[in-house]
């Protein structure tokens, strides 16, 4: 195991021999400011296509969680390497393009999606639990054949996650099959209390129709069947970003997702209707969107006391201190 700094995140590198997968998998560990002075227990955000996505992605999220005022709580991140993309990352079988055309040699091994998410539900996150204090808030963040994972947890009901970040998913895969298989359970609703974000970019092309905008409609229109449908249980939202391309879209789709999922987090002393009870109650719906306890850590709460004395805020620094009271009791 290593520590390196990498744009200003501290991470660690293992290595796990899955029993499920046949093959030693790697995976990079980010911690959070502070996590070996604290008791407190966090989220875990699993980043797929660790090798080419954990930098940015880490080093958004850790700033977002930092300051006086973070807008989302400090989190675990994992990121997971890749060995085989295609095996790992396609939920179905097939040998052909939505096109008809033949697909390349890789096609082959597809449909290993859901051997894949075993692995991260049976082997990775109990490793991971074991080692670290996590608090059962999971959060799946996917881009391409990743949103694809994504999908394929949601709709087989992985009770590991709590939610999901699906950037611009490649739903042509194994088109109109696959896609009818997410359908049939969207209509089948019920989701439990699980949420799914959809960034969608203005992507050209196709895979297997070359120029087209096949893979951009294909998402457009799931997007609006699920919010038209609008299935029990899952707390859904899909933004379109018409300036973003593929690759672009997964930094502002990771930014944008992150922050709705925890919308309720933020504690905005200058609101006018800010009060006890009223935090009080924006962390009960926080609660309940996630369907677990979710609480401003005391080191949340002290760092906005301190703010308010600095600021002559007297007013405020009260409410807080009843805050830190009340919520040392949880």
């Amino acid at each position: 195991m290593t520590s390196t700094s990498i744009t200003a995140v501290e991470y660690q590198s293992k290595r796990l021999e899955s029993r499920l997968l046949k093959e030693t998998r790697e995976y990079v560990i980010a911690l959070p400011e502070g996590y070996a002075q604290s008791l407190e227990a966090y989220p875990v955000v699993y980043l797929l296509d660790g090798e080419d996505q954990f930098d940015h992605m880490a080093s958004l999220l850790q700033f977002l969680s930092q300051g006086t005022m973070p807008q989302i709580p400090k989190v675990i991140i994992v990121g997971i390497h890749n060995t085989n993309r295609m095996r790992d990352y396609t939920p179905t079988h097939t040998l052909v393009l939505p096109s008809g055309n033949k697909g390349n040699p890789q096609y082959q091994h597809t449909g290993g999606a859901g051997r894949f998410l075993d692995f991260i539900e049976k082997e990775l996150a109990p490793s991971i639990e074991s080692q670290l204090r996590t608090n059962g808030i999971n959060v799946l963040v996917g881009h391409s054949f990743g949103g694809l994972v994504a999908m394929e947890a949601l709709r087989t009901d992985r009770p590991l996650f709590s939610a999901y970040l699906a950037l611009d998913t490649s739903l042509w895969f194994d088109s109109p099959h696959y896609l009818t298989l997410l359908e049939e359970r969207v209509v089948k609703g019920d989701f439990k209390q699980k949420q799914l974000f959809m960034a969608i970019a203005n992507n050209p092309l196709s895979p297997g129709f070359g120029v087209s905008s096949y893979h951009k409609d294909l998402n457009l229109a799931f997007a609006d069947k699920l919010t038209k449908l609008a299935p029990k249980g899952l707390g859904f939202m899909a933004k379109y970003y018409p300036e973003e391309t593929h690759q672009s879209v997964s930094h502002i789709g990771l930014y944008d997702g992150i922050r709705h999922l925890f919308k309720d987090f933020a504690i905005d002393i200058y609101s006018d209707s800010f009060s006890k009870q009223q935090v009080i109650d924006q962390y009960g719906v926080l609660s309940e969107r996630f369907g677990h306890k979710v609480t401003p850590s005391q080191q949340y709460l002290e760092q906005l006391i301190q703010y308010s004395d600095r600021q002559q805020l007297t007013e405020r620094k009260q409410m807080l201190e009843g805050l830190r009271q009340h919520f040392a009791k949880d």
